[in-house]
């Protein structure tokens, strides 16, 4: 199960988002997921409305591309327009495990049109697929109740793509027993987007 950190793997409320954040997945081998917003020409990562001190796509690509590292980066795009922008990013940095996911519909077209790596979505309120075949990825996501089984999960994966669970904690829920029920999913293509990576990673791969 590679382990995505959300919002990188940050200790308090204040790290999110943040370099620090996302060099300490980094320098731990996590995946890690990051919200990318445009301010003033420049894309910046921010969940909410930026302020104007939140880093920038560059500054994380580059961290990313330093390192060495070889862990997912899952983009969730916050605003329309982003992608000739991403794109030239992506390519100069020379990146290519990652996925966007959450664009409009217009704007998931754009991605495509540029070859870009892009997930669908499944939740219990979202049961068909826009993009299917020309996703790579599928994010699974569980807003009310944990209704994620082994049977859908592996229809996605027998289908080729890679798929990244949401961490009921996400949702401000308990995590433990579902992770229980997750540990019996073994699988190469399995991501899980969680608050608490360390932890994740100590549960499902050691």
């Amino acid at each position: 199960m590679e382990i995505i950190a959300h919002r990188g793997f940050w200790n308090k409320e204040s790290e999110k988002n943040t370099l620090t954040a996302i060099k300490r997945a980094i320098d731990n081998g996590y995946g890690f997921e990051t919200d990318y917003r445009d301010n003033n020409g420049t894309i910046v990562i921010s969940h909410n409305m930026p302020l104007g001190n939140e880093p920038t796509a560059e500054e994380i690509f580059r961290l990313y591309r330093d390192s060495g590292t070889e862990s997912t980066l899952a983009l969730n795009i916050k605003a329309d327009g982003l992608q000739e922008l991403l794109k030239d990013m992506l390519n100069t940095y020379q990146i290519k495990k990652y996925f966007l996911f959450d664009m409009s519909i217009p704007d998931t077209i754009d991605y495509i049109l540029d070859n870009m790596n892009i997930a669908t979505r499944h939740s219990e309120y979202e049961k068909e697929f826009p993009f299917y075949s020309q996703s790579s990825y599928v994010w699974m996501d569980c807003f009310k109740s944990e209704w994620i089984s082994w049977g859908n999960l592996e229809e996605h994966l027998k289908s080729g793509k890679k798929v990244c669970i949401v961490s009921p904690e996400l949702h401000r829920r308990p995590y433990k027993e579902v992770w229980n029920k997750y540990a019996s999913f073994n699988h190469a293509n399995l991501m899980l987007c969680t608050d608490f990576p360390m932890e994740a990673d100590f549960f499902f791969n050691k």
